[in-house]
């Protein structure tokens, strides 16, 4: 699978690799969802139950990564506003 994604050189302001990722994650849950919700086998929707909880908890760490990374530029930020001021 060719990846199509092009990533910012400067993630400052946004993070198109983060943002592409969280979608997907949200979409494949959406998937996961929608095969849960036809199956009849116990085992398999529990397998599925599973898939969308470690899916879940992608897009949290996705979201803290991305908190992160909004901090470390406020802080350059204040580090450059410091020097021109």
């Amino acid at each position: 699978m060719k990846n199509d994604v092009e990533c910012a050189q400067s993630c400052k302001g946004f993070c198109n690799a983060l943002e592409i990722a969280t979608l997907r994650e949200k979409e494949t849950i959406i998937q996961y969802d929608s095969l849960r919700d036809e199956c009849n086998y116990p085992d398999v929707k529990a397998i599925l139950n599973e898939l969308i909880i470690q899916r879940q908890k992608t897009i949290r760490l996705l979201e803290e990564a991305k908190v992160l990374i909004k901090s470390k530029f406020d802080v350059l930020d204040q580090i450059q506003n410091g020097f021109e001021g």
